[in-house]
């Protein structure tokens, strides 16, 4: 393969040059990874049906929103890292 003039740069970089293995993301516009785009959400559905649970006194409603809003949570905080 031949070398690109001094002026040019690849747009993408291969693999070999970047070293690590990169985040999953939704690419460089959005700028936003895949984890904390579904943990967020998560967290939120979670903390709703926790909020519905102690309106209405259903238990399942409640563990599941606590599961939901945990898993989302973790997701949000610890999904630049992945």
């Amino acid at each position: 393969m031949t070398r690109l003039p001094e002026g040019r740069r690849e747009v993408r970089p291969s693999r070999r040059v970047t070293g690590d293995r990169r985040a999953p993301s939704f690419g460089p516009k959005l700028g936003v990874s895949v984890p904390i785009s579904i943990g967020l959400p998560l967290a939120i559905v979670g903390l709703f049906l926790v909020v519905t649970a102690v309106g209405t006194g259903r238990l399942l409603f409640f563990f599941i929103g606590g599961v939901c809003a945990l898993a989302g949570a973790l997701l949000f905080a610890f999904g630049k890292r992945l």
